[in-house]
């Protein structure tokens, strides 16, 4: 599919949400949308649809850069007052009824819609957050590379790893690692946790020493072609004890299970169940968190969402993390996460690297 058919086929599904609320424009301003319905990848743009037409306002930095990336696209530059200009716009395309995403800045919004005049305003976040939920070819293809790039980084990494190295050497050598192999910048903040410090979920690396015996959670993510991966490993230092080791291996097991659970036409709280029975059986789910996963794509947070009770039925080209972990307070944590493909079949799991790794 070339570039006109991608954002044309993408387009439809705006179409048909102003068609189905008898709306005649919407308009997107936050980066994802926008690159994701005519590929402008700048970092300031107001993209505005109507019935036939797409028009972006974006300021002189980009002008060029949009008129490359984009088709079927009027490239407006804005200079001093943009929000004018965005208004002007809006009245030009023959919008009455528009339909926004719901994150512009209250700072935005009152000058705006006081310039907009009798526009009517709606607001919807959820459907076009669920109109990226399946990946065509193209978006799977950039995964695959951003799985790949946090892969072949990791794996360099793995023979530096020692005993009495802090978190933080830990991370930096894997920022260094990532970005050598591609990586255009981290999906997000990297999460190491060592020791006690792996029941904190969201651990930032600090200067505590890893120790024998330790587990290492190093939670991690890169961005490729604007796509994101995101992958968890807990690693094993030294001489880890066999109540550690059983935590560890019953984590490997609930995520095993939720995998083997998936397919199309699942239900995605059907996935969360299969892998919290692990945790019922060994009366320890109060030690786990509430959800076990989530889509990833132009953001590290999409949907669909992997959490108790959500009804979402999984389609082929859904792509999501599965991360079930246990949370010790003062003692330990484990976490294991793969990045996987809904497929016509089943599943694929897109993610290679070995989940027991000793280090020392």
């Amino acid at each position: 599919m070339d570039k006109r058919e991608t954002y044309s086929k993408r387009l439809q599904g705006v179409r048909r949400y102003m068609r189905e609320h008898n709306l005649d424009g919407a308009m997107f301003t936050s980066m994802e949308n926008i690159r994701y319905y005519c590929g402008f990848t700048g970092s300031l743009g107001y993209l505005m649809v109507s019935g036939d037409k797409v028009a972006l306002v974006t300021d002189k930095r980009y002008t060029t850069q949009a008129q490359m990336q984009t088709v079927d696209v009027d490239v407006i530059e804005c200079a001093a007052n943009r929000l004018q200009l965005v208004a002007d716009t809006v009245h030009s395309l023959g919008i009455t009824r528009m339909v926004m995403e719901s994150c512009m800045t209250l700072e935005e919004y009152f000058p705006l819609k006081e310039k907009l005049g009798k526009v009517e305003l709606t607001f919807e976040q959820e459907y076009f957050l669920e109109e990226r939920m399946v990946k065509d070819e193209q978006e799977i293809a950039c995964t695959r590379q951003a799985i790949a790039c946090a892969e072949a980084g990791f794996d360099k990494l793995l023979p530096r790893l020692k005993i009495g190295m802090t978190e933080k050497d830990l991370a930096d050598e894997l920022h260094y690692l990532v970005s050598k192999e591609g990586a255009e910048a981290l999906s997000f903040g990297t999460i190491v946790g060592s020791g006690y410090r792996g029941a904190l979920a969201h651990a930032f690396p600090t200067d505590k020493v890893i120790e024998n015996g330790d587990m290492v959670v190093v939670d991690f993510g890169v961005a490729k072609n604007g796509y994101c991966s995101d992958m968890t490993r807990t690693l094993l230092f030294g001489d880890v004890s066999p109540e550690h080791m059983r935590i560890f291996n019953l984590v490997q097991e609930s995520q095993d299970k939720a995998i083997a659970a998936i397919g199309p036409g699942v239900l995605a709280r059907e996935v969360e169940d299969a892998h919290r029975a692990v945790f019922l059986r060994e009366n320890l789910d109060d030690y786990a968190l509430r959800g076990l996963g989530h889509g990833i794509g132009l953001q590290i947070h999409e949907c669909p969402r992997i959490v108790i009770g959500n009804p979402t039925v999984l389609k082929p080209g859904m792509i999501f993390t599965v991360e079930p972990g246990l949370y010790f307070p003062g003692d330990c944590g484990v976490r294991t996460e793969d990045d996987v493909l809904v497929t016509e079949t089943g599943v694929e799991n897109l993610s290679s690297t070995p989940h027991e790794i000793h280090v020392g």
